[in-house]
């Protein structure tokens, strides 16, 4: 499955990757912890899962609450 990003989905993208190094650099997500995170998300979207989207926003709207 392919998939294209652009717009709003690309930039909640980047900024969802970009909550995730954070949490790294800031020792709140170890890095088996960011890389669990991240690898999950990746197979979500190679499955095809409807709901990735909405998985991406929670974790970046969740901020210092993760």
């Amino acid at each position: 499955m392919r998939n294209s990003l652009t717009g709003e989905d690309r930039v909640l993208l980047d900024r969802y990757i970009e909550s995730i190094l954070l949490r790294f650099s800031d020792n709140r997500y170890s890095l088996g912890e960011a890389t669990q995170e991240l690898a999950g998300t990746f197979v979500q979207v190679a499955a095809g899962e409807p709901d990735w989207l909405v998985h991406i926003r929670g974790v970046v709207e969740a901020g210092d609450d993760a």
